[in-house]
């Protein structure tokens, strides 16, 4: 007789999530049914950078597997938040991308990843009748985050205006009404992330500000989730410069800007008494974070900040983000004509198709063997949009185009 399963996995297996929903359009045997050949589908779905990642840092890692002493150290357990090494690299490398000056070593935990720290975070900070507040839209995995860890109250604010399918986030309206909203609500954690994920939208300066302020208010705190904080197209604003700070909490990754996606490291950047908090939880969880990242990272950046590469290497991925975003705008602009959203940074864009973006994520895929990400796990303000992500092809602007046009093509009939 088979065991119960928890009741919050069944929940969860049976709660249909855009991750699971694209991995299922994406199935070969699926393609297959639809009468597409895995080989020829074209993919706007990957939320990952397909850049190269920098040479100095596959050197970082050569070197230490072909010197027996750094191998033979790097198997063995880190202190449980991290390297003190490779904590005081993240301090010169923020100091030497952003100016930032008020971080230290003891304001940083390591971990397994961004996502990992997200997940304990939550845990630190809220209890189970507290209340987290999220723009809508945001990423797709924060809820299912919430519920598996503290299972708090969420509340969504919206930044979309659906009619005009236009992100007002930024403007002096909405930044008033969310000040009012957190007033209200005082919502413990308040989530955003900046380039944002699905719209790639950059939140400004009087909007973080004041968030911040509101926050401090009440005893609340902003968790900024920077994951495409390196890949920004216009000038950076001022809070990308902000350190630790009491109400200000920033999750960090090196995931996205070197290509680190499954050499699994990152860290957040807090105030002391969160990052004393770690310790037990991190010890309970992962025990302590993969040494041979840290030892590898910590070279790479010590090494591109004194050979001045670090900077010139951000910029060039920058530029690439840039150039095929505007490709992928140009395209949609070009072919298909719907509503989207201008990108200030990140590997996104959202295309209002004004129906089910199930259905139409379904039909277009059958129809042309294109892929597009469904909106509707993302917020309700885009749930009739589709989120494109160029990044997997930031080398192949040629398809980026091929896929654009089937598309256009397909939905002209």
């Amino acid at each position: 007789m088979d065991v119960k399963i928890s009741q919050i996995a069944t929940d969860l297996f049976r709660k249909v999530s855009p991750v699971r929903e694209i991995m299922n359009f994406a199935d070969p045997s699926n393609l297959r049914k639809y009468g597409i050949d895995p080989d020829n589908l074209i993919s706007f779905g990957g939320g990952w950078v397909n850049h190269k990642s920098p040479k100095k840092l596959a050197e970082a890692y050569k070197n230490i597997v072909d010197d027996e002493i750094k191998f033979h150290f790097s198997g063995g357990y880190s202190p449980t938040n991290g390297e003190k090494s490779v904590k005081d690299a993240i301090v010169k490398f923020e100091e030497a991308l952003y100016g930032t000056k008020n971080l230290t070593y003891e304001n940083i935990v390591i971990g397994h990843s961004s996502s990992h720290l997200t997940s304990l975070l939550l845990n630190v900070i809220l209890d189970e009748n507290d209340q987290i507040c999220m723009l809508d839209p945001s990423y797709c995995n924060y809820p299912l985050q919430i519920k598996v860890s503290t299972g708090s109250h969420v509340l969504r604010f919206p930044v979309i205006d659906e009619h005009n399918f236009e992100y007002i986030a930024n403007k002096k309206e909405t930044i008033e009404n969310f000040r009012k909203f957190l007033l209200k609500n005082k919502p413990k954690v308040v989530m955003l992330i900046s380039p944002d994920n699905p719209t790639s939208k950059i939140l400004s300066d009087e909007f973080v500000k004041a968030t911040h302020d509101t926050v401090k208010e009440y005893g609340g705190v902003i968790a900024m989730d920077f994951a495409y904080k390196e890949i920004y197209f216009g000038d950076y604003p001022d809070y990308f410069s902000w350190g630790q700070d009491e109400n200000f909490i920033s999750i960090r990754s090196n995931s996205k800007w070197c290509r680190g996606l499954g050499r699994r490291l990152g860290w957040i950047e807090a105030p002391k008494y969160v990052t004393d908090a770690f310790e037990s939880l991190q010890n309970s969880t992962i025990l302590s974070p993969d040494r041979l990242h840290q030892m590898a990272l910590t070279d790479y950046i010590n090494s591109a900040i004194s050979d001045n590469s670090l900077i010139p290497y951000v910029n060039e991925i920058r530029a690439l983000y840039k150039e095929t975003a505007r490709v992928t705008i140009d395209a949609i602009n070009k072919y298909i004509g719907l509503p989207c959203l201008e990108p200030d940074g990140g590997l996104y864009t959202c295309i209002r198709v004004d129906k089910n973006s199930a259905e139409f994520v379904e039909d277009v895929l059958k129809g042309t063997g294109v892929l597009f990400v469904p909106g509707w796990g993302f917020g309700k303000t885009v749930a009739h949009s589709v989120r494109l992500s160029y990044g997997p092809l930031v080398y192949e602007h040629g398809l980026i185009e091929k896929g654009l046009e089937k598309v256009g093509k397909f939905l002209k009939k």
